[in-house]
């Protein structure tokens, strides 16, 4: 059962000197012809994009959703300090959150933080907030390769199935619905006073979701979403991994249908014989095309989806991407 609850937004911009530009593959870039002797135009150089933005959104008292650039992070007020739900892209956006923290929730540092699962643009701020003290909390699929990341003092504590922190009127309940989803290792956050969940990547609300992690699975995905939509949760308020925030019934609608679809799409492709190199022609999915990383990722998306129906070996790619287009 989904109800619905307004949000109180307000939006911050944070400047830092950083470059953070790592794109998936070379850009495709029109052939243009020139006249004999004709020369072509200098080529100006780019300068960075050095912003960071941190759009905060109050959801209940003591509980915050911030959009770091283009990744969804989110904080709960513990009596011992904060707990905080993934750690925003690097170093720098780490440091910009946790004053954006501190000037909502006072000067106690992190206590928690709880990574959704183990992509660096959710994870990149896990050695600052280590470092200052708070503890890294994984599922335990993804926890060895956090270590190896963050390079901690202690190890990730690791989740297997349901972990429990804070006092009855704001519990913050962190779960692992059971099987692999986005990657083999998702968590979630779940406030059931509050009804608000934080889905991470297993939740895309017109941000098209990225489906070549080594652990992804489609069908545990659909079974995990299942389970978040079942009686045992109350979501009022879901803020997915990207994207922007509907009502939950939308951001739900969204990934069951990109999943779905994209999957029929690259399934009859394979079964017809056509080339996968002719992905480009195929692979179009025009209702989702205007949706932030459409053209950065949805055409390698139907790649792997073709290679599975096809039952080729589909490893997906081990880094994931570092920033979008």
């Amino acid at each position: 059962m989904i109800r619905f609850m307004p949000r109180r937004t307000t939006l911050i911009s944070v400047l830092f000197s950083a470059l953070f530009a790592a794109l998936l593959g070379p850009p495709v870039t029109a052939q243009t012809t020139y006249l004999p002797g004709a020369e072509p135009p200098a080529k100006k150089p780019s300068a960075p994009d050095t912003t960071i933005t941190i759009e905060v959104h109050t959801l209940a008292p003591g509980v915050f959703a911030a959009k770091v650039n283009y990744v969804w992070t989110g904080w709960v007020e513990l009596a011992e300090g904060p707990l905080l739900i993934d750690s925003a892209l690097d170093e720098r956006t780490a440091i910009a959150l946790a004053d954006t923290i501190r000037a909502r929730s006072g000067p106690k540092p992190v206590k928690y933080v709880v990574n959704t699962h183990a992509h660096g643009d959710h994870t990149g701020g896990n050695r600052y907030f280590a470092a200052l003290g708070a503890t890294i909390i994984a599922q335990s699929k993804s926890a060895a390769k956090l270590d190896s990341v963050t390079q901690a003092t202690k190890p990730a504590t690791r989740v297997d199935r349901r972990k429990v922190l804070g006092p009855a009127d704001r519990k913050v309940e962190i779960i692992w619905l059971g099987k692999p989803a986005h990657t083999a290792g998702d968590l979630v956050v779940y406030l059931p006073k509050q009804k608000i969940l934080f889905a991470g990547d297993i939740i895309s609300s017109k941000a098209v979701p990225w489906m070549l992690d080594p652990g992804m699975d489609r069908k545990g995905w659909i079974a995990s979403l299942d389970s978040l939509y079942s009686k045992a949760f109350v979501i009022n308020t879901l803020i997915p991994g990207h994207g922007v925030l509907q009502p939950p019934v939308e951001e739900f609608r969204y990934s069951y249908t990109y999943l779905n679809d994209a999957y029929d799409l690259a399934s009859r492709t394979a079964s017809w014989g056509t080339s996968v190199t002719a992905v480009k022609e195929w692979g179009d999915m025009g209702a989702f095309e205007g949706d932030e990383f459409y053209h950065e990722v949805h055409f390698l998306n139907m790649q792997r989806l073709y290679n599975l129906a096809r039952g080729r070996n589909a490893p997906g790619r081990p880094q994931m991407r570092a920033i979008k287009k």
